[in-house]
């Protein structure tokens, strides 16, 4: 008898009697089997980056402490800007743009990896142009776990509320988020 059957019959053994089995079937969907209730492993966590994550929280770091896992920072530069920069100025003035960007891309990864590592925390960096939905749902499938900002790819908005982009990247991924 796995957990669930053996919840169901001590919760209501009293209640349904001879009913235990429709009991069960009806409710199914709300118990979690056993194979749900085991806490993944997770051993590779992807954390996307871009002009709009300024920093990790602390609350975030103390998450992430308790896993064993190598955190992935990626850099992403929005590919759809590029483009559009490239038929709106001229190839110096895009270029110059992609530098700056790959410049601040630098410095933000040094800076959240160091203070993952101030942590104990291993992490590699990786920086690209993308596009920034699809590429972490891609990449997403090669780690355990996505640890999403919730400005990510969203602009300064002042409000506390989250990135359609990052909701749009949680319904798709089959991996665990965590949203800081």
């Amino acid at each position: 008898m796995g957990y669930s059957s053996s919840l169901i019959q001590r919760k209501f053994k009293d209640i349904v009697g001879r009913r235990y089995d429709s009991v069960l079937k009806e409710y199914h969907e709300f118990l979690l089997t056993e194979e749900e209730v085991l806490v993944p492993e997770v051993r590779s966590i992807l954390m996307p980056l871009d002009f709009f994550v300024h920093d990790i929280t602390n609350e975030a770091i103390d998450v992430l402490s308790a896993y064993d896992a190598t955190i992935s920072l990626a850099y992403i530069t929005d590919a759809g800007v590029v483009e559009l920069l490239e038929r709106a100025l001229n190839h110096s003035s895009t270029e110059e743009f992609q530098a700056k960007k790959e410049e601040y891309g630098r410095k933000l990864l040094e800076r959240t990896a160091a203070k993952l590592e101030e942590h104990g925390l291993s992490t590699q960096t990786r920086m690209f142009v993308g596009h920034k939905g699809d590429d972490v749902v891609q990449m997403a499938k090669n780690h355990d776990m996505v640890a999403l900002c919730r400005r990510y790819a969203d602009g300064e908005s002042t409000d506390a509320s989250i990135s359609p982009i990052v909701l749009r990247i949680c319904q798709r991924v089959e991996t665990p988020a965590l949203i800081y």
